[in-house]
């Protein structure tokens, strides 16, 4: 359980929570919340928390660690970070998963210069409505 996991670290580093907040930059009520189970981390909080216990934010989340083979993208095995991020991501609703999806998809378009978000071509295939490249060429033309 997350409470008992921040507990743990904190008094293997030897710190108080009052000491913990002020590296974190939170006041000490969120610290004493969190040990007890009452409220959890947002997400820049999260991420001070793994940089002041030196853990990704994976560990603190409480997710399975990654394989032995971890998960690559093109080839490419995931930085710590990039699989912190998808982990992250995998907690979000929805509706949120969307907005950050749409908001790189908005960067990656920027950068290269391609347009249209594929957001659907993914939420489609997970709820089993496999989408041909025909779709996927509609759909960026209905958005242009």
């Amino acid at each position: 359980m997350f409470s008992e996991l921040l507990r743990e670290l904190r008094l293997e580093k030897g710190v108080t929570q009052i000491e913990l907040a002020k590296a974190i930059g939170v006041s000490n009520g969120n610290v004493g919340d969190w040990e007890r189970g009452r409220s959890k981390p947002g997400y820049d909080a999260l991420i001070s928390l793994s940089r002041f216990f030196e853990i990704s934010a994976g560990r603190l989340l409480e997710l399975p660690p990654l394989p032995e083979n971890p998960p690559a993208c093109d080839g490419i095995p995931l930085s710590q970070a990039e699989a912190d991020l998808l982990a992250m991501f995998r907690l979000l609703d929805d509706r949120a998963k969307e907005d950050i999806f749409d908001y790189v998809n908005m960067k990656y378009e920027k950068a290269t210069g391609e347009k249209g978000s594929i957001y659907s071509t993914y939420t489609d295939e997970e709820k089993g409505l496999k989408k041909t490249a025909e779709d996927d060429r509609d759909d960026r033309s209905a958005l242009a």
